[in-house]
């Protein structure tokens, strides 16, 4: 351990009232004879002094003779010193006796030295003042007053207590069959008395832990506790500690100990609350973000979708079916434009209602989405009840029979909207795409078979060549 000499200004640096008259009275015993002899161990410094006094002799072997030894006085280790030597007792007793020894014997005045114990000894720090006396004989030893400044019990606590974070020690609580179902607090320091909301340890120490910390709901910190104290296994949690001088989150570290538990809690509140602001302005950020996007989709919509039918509007329709209409005419593929018309519209919306009708145009744009290839074919809403379909890689053959698969379907379908039921028919122009055709070319021609359709009758499928032909000619290809 540690020793620390004074040789000058004891009066000063001695901290004991005891340890300042003992140096008085050896001085004046020194001025009125010239030397301190034993004769000044009298009774009264005796009965007030004796359990803490040692008194030394050289032996020998050079080491010192214990001639005598107070009760209070045991060495580093706890054992006593009596009819003991420096060489017998613990290595940083005897080293504290030979310095203060040889210090004080070579000034021939008293000396001081503080000594800081071993981790075994009960107290922590020693005031210990030497006094070189002659016995009856007058041979030179020493007397050695031995004050305690610090116990180790009194350190450890101001340790404790100085730390910023709270800590108790529990120990637990058994039932008949051994089984620990809880823990009562027995040690606390200062901030962790503060944290359980009681004044001082008295009011806290023997308190069960579920009451100390106001929470005993399942899951709560207890359950942990408990189970370190089970296990055997340290735990660490965030725990949000509500009482009723505010509301706190804690860092609870839970450490087995012997047979009991330690527990600190490091108070993380302001963290914590930053932690959840963070969080919360993520969850509102997101939030934001995803309405944002539901508004950029709404937006979308609106620009490139038919609001009825969910169809592509033309707008939309056009600039896809440039981009496939030039694919193929780059690779040389075929490329099918299909207009469609539903006949007679205007009487549907006429003797049913414009609701009817819009029903009308919405199972007709199902019956039209369904046989479409996926991120392949492209049909849209062109406006009032004209829809249009691009048919990439499909020859004219391959787009007829599409297209009267479509005016069958539709003409088979029925419409029910109330207690009407409502049957409507379409007719269908087909125009393949060329080496010279654009966009505006192919539907032209589409555009040109389907009214060619329209005179031969409706409900037919007309092509390019039904327009060349004349409508007889479209009536019997159909």
């Amino acid at each position: 351990m540690s020793n620390e000499l004074f040789t000058a200004d004891l009066e000063v640096r001695l901290r004991s009232a005891e340890a300042n008259l003992l140096l008085r009275r050896f001085r004046a015993a020194r001025k009125a004879s010239g030397t301190a002899t034993i004769a000044m161990l009298d009774r009264d410094v005796m009965k007030q002094y004796g359990q803490n006094l040692v008194v030394i002799e050289p032996a020998e072997d050079g080491e010192l003779a214990f001639l005598y030894a107070g009760a209070l006085v045991p060495d580093d280790a706890g054992a006593p010193l009596g009819a003991k030597t420096t060489a017998t007792i613990s290595r940083d007793a005897g080293e504290l006796y030979r310095l203060g020894g040889r210090e004080a014997s070579l000034a021939g005045d008293a000396i001081c030295v503080n000594h800081q114990s071993g981790p075994q000894a009960k107290v922590h720090r020693w005031e210990c003042l030497f006094l070189p006396i002659t016995d009856a004989e007058g041979r030179p030893i020493l007397v050695v007053l031995c004050i305690p400044r610090e116990y180790k019990h009194e350190f450890f606590r101001a340790v404790l207590d100085a730390m910023p974070h709270g800590a108790f020690v529990a120990e637990p609580v058994r039932d008949s069959h051994n089984e620990i179902v809880d823990a009562r607090i027995i040690a606390a320091n200062a901030r962790g008395i503060e944290i359980c909301g009681h004044e001082d340890l008295d009011a806290l120490q023997g308190l069960s832990i579920t009451t100390a910390l106001g929470n005993g709901a399942p899951l709560g910190p207890w359950d942990r506790h408990l189970a370190v104290l089970r296990s055997g296994k340290g735990q660490s949690f965030d725990h949000h500690h509500r009482s009723d001088t505010g509301s706190h989150w804690y860092q609870m570290h839970a450490a087995p100990m012997r047979d009991g538990l330690l527990v600190s809690m490091v108070d993380i509140t302001e963290m914590k609350q930053g932690f959840l602001e963070l969080e919360h302005q993520r969850k509102m950020l997101m939030d934001e973000m995803e309405q944002r996007r539901g508004l950029e989709q709404e937006l979308w919509a609106l620009a490139h979708l038919d609001p009825l039918t969910s169809l592509p509007n033309r707008r939309a329709f056009r600039d896809a079916a440039m981009l496939k209409l030039a694919e193929a005419q780059t690779a040389h593929r075929p490329c099918a434009l299909v207009t469609i018309d539903i006949d007679h519209f205007k009487r549907i919306n006429d003797a049913f209602g414009h609701a009817a009708g819009d029903t009308v145009l919405r199972r007709v744009a199902d019956i039209l989405k369904a046989p479409l290839r996926p991120n392949t074919d492209i049909a849209a809403r062109m406006g009032g009840e004209e829809f249009t379909i691009l048919l990439p890689d499909t020859d004219s053959e391959a787009a007829i029979a599409f297209a009267e698969k479509l005016r069958l379907t539709v003409e088979q379908s029925v419409v029910v909207t109330g207690e009407q039921e409502i049957r409507c028919t379409i007719s269908i122009g087909i125009a393949l795409n060329r080496k010279t055709s654009n966009l505006d070319d192919l539907i032209n021609r589409a555009d040109r078979a389907l009214y060619t359709a329209k005179r031969s009758g409706r409900n037919k499928v007309a092509t390019e060549i039904d327009v060349q032909a004349g409508p007889k000619s479209a009536t019997a290809a159909a």
